[in-house]
């Protein structure tokens, strides 16, 4: 199906005959459409926004992105290091950290009346995280009364309610628009999210914050000889240390995560350092201008 739609992309591109295709993110598909149509007709410019994660694995990969994009943009500084020499870039920084876009946003007189699970989207983490976080939710409901929200979306919010029901679970809600998620993260008392983009607007609204990651056994040994960083999460990455801790493989399980979750719940003092030491790593990261910055790279 993925090598269809790539052809017919492809065929799209050629007929129309752009002067410039502007690609985001998703390298599986938009490499591989970018590296046929610069074979076809060279004279296309093309530029690309997100850097591939050279930092964290294969990176390898940098050195054969200047035969099909022509222009990198990248979101993060530190990243400018990893493709100087290889491929012509430029540090544009994140549009969701753009000025104009993002606040951090601050609920007064906070209840800690919610606890919030992120299990991810696919059918495949759904899977994994459920079972898991089904188990977190017993444990916590032995000596806790909070409402557990889910978040997800209308494809997935059937499954992850019979799933829960079948187990008895009755303290929960699950949400499917940005703004009841938005609220409910800034309600809850902590938040054990899936490592994911989901991190950050979790982060953007305060919230304490435990990320948990875990494939199958023959995907992480096939995975792990490349990984290059010792953390999963981006702020961890930019700060080279731990700053939101981090429950990875044979740690994410329901007693570690258990464990880790109850220190935050019962500790205020703990669980408002969390929130200081990334909104600091977070603060360091915003940029002005950011779709400014990425708008002129289109029209030069």
């Amino acid at each position: 199906m993925v090598p269809k739609k790539i052809d017919v992309a492809v065929k799209k591109i050629i007929e129309f005959n752009p002067d410039i295709i502007f690609s985001i993110d998703s390298p599986d598909f938009s490499f591989r459409v970018l590296r046929k149509v610069k074979n076809i007709n060279n004279k296309i410019k093309t530029i690309h926004l997100v850097a591939p994660q050279v930092w964290a694995w294969r990176e390898n990969r940098k050195k054969i992105l200047y035969k099909f994009i022509d222009h990198l943009l990248l979101l993060f500084p530190f990243e400018k290091k990893y493709f100087e020499g290889f491929i012509k870039n430029s540090f544009v920084g994140h549009p969701f950290f753009d000025y104009s876009v993002f606040k951090i946003n601050k609920l007064e007189n906070k209840k800690n009346k919610y606890f919030t699970l992120c299990p991810g989207s696919r059918n495949s983490e759904l899977k994994i995280f459920m079972p898991i976080f089904t188990d977190v939710i017993k444990k916590i409901n032995l000596s806790n009364n909070f409402i557990f929200h889910i978040p997800t979306s209308e494809t997935n919010k059937n499954f992850i309610f019979d799933y829960l029901k079948k187990y008895k679970i009755e303290n929960f809600i699950i949400t499917t628009n940005e703004k009841e998620k938005n609220f409910y993260i800034k309600d809850s008392i902590l938040t054990v999210s899936k490592s994911g983009t989901i991190t950050l607007d979790i982060c953007k609204n305060q919230c304490p914050l435990i990320v948990v990651y875990k494939t199958s056994w023959l995907n992480y040994l096939l995975i792990k000889p490349f990984v290059k960083t010792k953390f999963g999460n981006i702020l961890n990455i930019i700060a080279q240390k731990e700053i939101i801790p981090e429950l990875i493989q044979s740690k994410c399980n329901p007693d570690e995560i258990y464990k880790k979750a109850k220190g935050f719940i019962d500790d205020e003092l703990l669980r408002k350092k969390l929130v200081d030491d990334y909104t600091k790593v977070l603060e360091s990261i915003i940029v002005p201008n950011s779709l400014e910055r990425i708008s002129n790279y289109l029209t030069e």
